[in-house]
């Protein structure tokens, strides 16, 4: 027996990880990759491979498939892009002339779930020329007419259809079966005999009956194929159907249905959709959950503001009646002002933590990282004079970032206010900033050569109140708030450490598109 041939799909500007993802999963399929160029200057064979993938990085995809399109409209198309863009997309297809039903425009986020949509494509574009290849076998033979039922039935039928990777039936005008290949034989489960010469509809449950028969009447003149439903619990089936006249260029007493299993394919976008759905329910509820502790820290802090304030009054009043003597007496009052500031900070902390949550989806601004840099280090002169801290700045390779101006503040004052404090008093404090472009990624991170952190406990930095030193004054929430506002806007946070030599802190963020 011989082997199945290898299918092919060729791709355009894929992201690194969407293509992983294919070559991972898939393996029936080989990916081919071309570039835009060649399909621009007609040097692509489309009608070579079985389906076209334009990513992420295609600047202009919709104008690229509607050149595909033009040449070949059998093969399927599909264009992902990433979930900023995909909608943009969507919508452009939408409106766009001269594009047909074979392109599809799909978002990266559904992951594995973009494995069968390439597996369905693949098998519609086999699907599609087998289906021109019998309509044009249909259209040269002779008209059809009951003198001639017998010879269509066996040699029509037998050589073509029967071959066919996709069910096929021979149908009379109002719908009663003729003849099946043996893809439909398959896949309903009944003998020729059983099939042929009743209603193609009555194999289906009573709604879909009415609309089948509809549609196999006329529906197929407004619609080109449609979704039917066929059996129960796990016999379940998924059948995509169309409808043509044998001789579209006669009036016809026949018909053909072309049948197509999508169970599968179906199933797999079902629980694809329930799963999105669901994450989307929870991320609802965990948006909730996170208004919830907002608006409680932020009421909190604001609450305890005034018994603080009016704790330090009384302290400052206590002072002030009290003569030096009986100052000397009573220590308990310089321990309750250092807990008063202590107090006072953790809930100015607070606050900036509820100002974060609060600030998420600020409008972004053009940035230069140096001139961010200098303003940090204006803010933090006298601490960095104090440490005698030499900051070196190279901005070079990404001398700018589109950023919220506050955000990119804060995350800036709080890596370089750390570097300062854990500064190892032995020798002098080195601070290396960094900017730099990382594929489609901005990268800044902040380098020192203080006290370090402990192996193993390195993760638990950027957890609230959490220090690693405890000899150093802080609330352990500047890192945490790091956190918070790289999370929020799609990046992430590293930190590299060995105690005794230094620490080194990266910060990854998405480049925004430049329409």
């Amino acid at each position: 027996m011989m082997p199945a041939k290898m299918k092919c799909v060729y791709y355009i500007g894929l992201h690194e990880d969407t293509l992983h993802l294919f070559q991972k999963q898939l393996v029936e399929i080989e990916l081919q990759p071309i570039t835009e160029g060649a399909i621009v200057d007609n040097k692509v064979d489309l009608t070579a491979c079985d389906t076209l993938l334009m990513g992420e990085q295609v600047v202009n995809p919709v104008r690229i498939a509607q050149q595909c399109y033009s040449k070949d409209k059998a093969i399927s198309i599909l264009l992902i892009n990433d979930k900023a863009n995909h909608q943009k997309v969507k919508s452009a297809l939408q409106f766009a002339p001269f594009v047909g039903p074979t392109i599809q425009a799909v978002a990266n986020e559904l992951g594995t779930g973009l494995v069968p949509i390439l597996e369905d494509a693949v098998q519609r574009t086999e699907q599609r020329r087998s289906y021109v290849r019998i309509r044009s076998a249909s259209s040269s033979a002779a008209a059809f007419s009951p003198h001639y039922m017998e010879k269509v039935r066996v040699s029509y039928m037998t050589r073509v259809l029967d071959e066919a990777p996709i069910g096929a039936a021979l149908l009379a005008k109002d719908g009663t079966v003729l003849n099946v290949n043996n893809y439909i034989v398959r896949l309903l489960g009944l003998s020729d005999k059983e099939i042929q010469g009743i209603a193609f509809a009555a194999h289906f449950p009573d709604l879909e009956r009415v609309a089948l028969q509809d549609f196999i009447a006329d529906g197929y003149h407004s619609k080109q194929k449609r979704i039917f439903e066929m059996g129960t619990g796990e016999k379940r089936k998924f059948l995509e159907i169309s409808i043509g006249d044998i001789d579209a260029n006669s009036a016809s007493h026949y018909k053909i249905a072309i049948v197509n299993d999508v169970t599968e394919a179906t199933q797999a976008r079902q629980r694809t959709m329930a799963h999105i759905d669901e994450l989307q329910k929870l991320n609802k509820e965990l948006q909730r959950v996170n208004e919830d502790l907002d608006t409680f820290v932020y009421t909190a802090s604001h609450d305890l503001k005034s018994p603080i304030l009016n704790i330090e009054g009384l302290v400052n009043l206590l002072e002030d009646s009290l003569s030096q003597e009986q100052l000397g007496e009573v220590p308990e009052l310089d321990h309750i002002r250092r807990s008063v500031e202590r107090f006072k900070v953790t809930i100015e902390d607070l606050t900036e933590v509820a100002r974060i949550q609060r600030s998420f989806g600020q409008e972004a601004t053009e940035l230069k990282v140096a001139d961010m840099v200098a303003d940090i280090q204006q803010l933090l002169q006298p601490e960095i004079e104090k440490a005698g801290a030499l900051i070196e700045v190279d901005t070079e390779q990404a001398p700018a970032i589109i950023f919220s101006r506050k955000n990119f503040k804060s995350v800036l004052l709080n890596l370089m206010s750390n570097a300062i404090k854990y500064k190892d008093p032995e020798r002098q404090l080195r601070i290396h900033i960094r900017a730099a472009i990382k594929g489609d990624r901005f990268q800044l991170s902040v380098q020192d050569n203080g006290l370090g952190i402990p192996a193993g406990r390195q993760e638990r930095v950027f957890q609230l109140f959490k220090r690693m030193h405890m000899h150093v004054q802080g609330s352990g929430i500047g890192l945490y708030i790091v956190k918070r506002i790289v999370s929020n806007s799609g990046g992430t946070v590293h930190v590299e450490s060995r105690e005794g030599e230094g620490t080194t802190f990266t910060v990854t963020l998405p480049m925004p598109r430049r329409d």
